[in-house]
């Protein structure tokens, strides 16, 4: 049996189609969505980018436009991913 799906904590859209989520499983995603750009609400520029926000659910992205994504399309297409640094304190 594998792990549940983690949710989404914090999200980071920096140019069109790149997209930086921090995970619930503890690691840092960084996705390039462009290639779901032939989707109809897909944001045409850079202001539609920066318009995103989670889900009630944590488990997608949704734009201003209605574009939405899950967390599992996300995570698939992630170029890098790493583990959040735990700030320390004391």
């Amino acid at each position: 049996m594998g792990s549940p799906t983690p949710i989404i904590i914090d999200v980071a859209a920096n140019g069109l189609g790149d997209v930086i989520i921090e995970a619930s499983d503890g690691n840092r995603y960084y996705s390039d969505l462009s290639s779901l750009k032939k989707v109809y609400c897909y944001p045409k520029n850079s202001d539609e980018w920066k318009n995103v926000s989670i889900d009630s659910y944590g488990m997608g992205l949704i734009w201003g436009t209605r574009f939405e994504v899950h967390i599992d399309q996300i995570i698939a297409l992630a170029t890098k991913s790493e583990p959040i640094k735990k700030a320390s304190y004391g």
